[in-house]
């Protein structure tokens, strides 16, 4: 009997610690995300100095280099507003209430505000120095506006979602039903329509290479091809490994995992 509990003791544990690594790594990827987005300010800010030098100085032959400048401005920041993008949906999804990550998002987000402002301010001035450099710099906006667009719908068509839980949560969730069967007995699960999206977690299927389940891997209720992914773990827990990302996203955005204990 004293085995047995301390048997359990040390499995808990193990899903405990599997559990903060888990965070830790969510953690690590936050601040790294956050750290991206402030060395890329950091260029933006050097960049609009050398443009805002350049643009003073007489003659305008200096005019591709402006825009070249600009452009890379521009790209900059469409990174810095998707990275953050992402980090906004990861925190609301995953439910949790980490108010210094919540404050972290919300100075970013307060500093991306204020760029825009800034670089808005600097155009401004230079298409003062020369009419044909208001034209180039209206141009590049344009430019910009279609690229920030056909960005934003290749983001959506690369989204996928997930959820992982037992039967039951996934049932009490309204993810998933049951068909088929005679009286309550038998049947088989399948996603239910009209699918609770709100316990999915959204990612871009390119990012998503190995899913940890916690716990060992009951079944897969959606359907996603043979040979495109493979199961790994031990006697206590299991992953899902995604060999081949865009043959296993292929018949279904939705990926359901049902485990066998939480």
């Amino acid at each position: 009997m004293q085995q047995a509990q301390q048997k359990k003791i040390s499995a808990d544990d193990s899903l405990m610690n599997i559990k903060v690594r888990s965070q830790d790594s969510t953690i690590t990827a936050y601040i790294k995300s956050m750290n991206d987005i402030e060395d890329n300010l950091d260029s933006i800010k050097e960049k609009a100095k050398i443009i805002k030098i350049g643009g003073t100085t007489e003659g305008m032959d200096k005019k591709d280099m402006i825009i070249t400048d600009m452009r890379y401005i521009g790209n900059l920041m469409m990174k810095n507003k998707e990275q953050l993008a992402i980090m906004k949906r990861k925190l609301a999804q995953s439910g949790a209430k980490n108010t210094e990550l919540q404050k972290m998002i919300d100075h970013l987000t307060q500093e991306l505000a204020e760029k825009d402002s800034d670089i808005a301010s600097l155009q401004s001035q230079l298409a003062e120095t020369n009419a044909t450099l208001k034209t180039e710099i209206q141009k590049f906006n344009d430019s910009m506006r279609v690229i920030a667009r056909q960005e934003a719908t290749i983001s959506e068509q690369n989204m996928v979602y997930y959820a992982v839980g037992t039967n039951k949560e996934l049932k009490n969730k309204g993810v998933i039903m049951k068909e088929g069967g005679v009286l309550g007995v038998g049947g088989d699960e399948k996603l239910k329509p009209n699918t609770n999206i709100t316990y999915f977690t959204a990612a871009d299927y390119h990012a998503i290479k190995t899913l940890p389940l916690y716990s060992k891997l009951d079944k897969i209720i959606t359907s996603h091809p043979n040979g495109s992914y493979k199961i790994s773990g031990n006697e206590k827990v299991d992953s899902l490994i995604i060999t081949d990302q865009k043959l296993f996203w292929s018949e279904s955005k939705y990926l359901v995992v049902v485990v066998k204990q939480r």
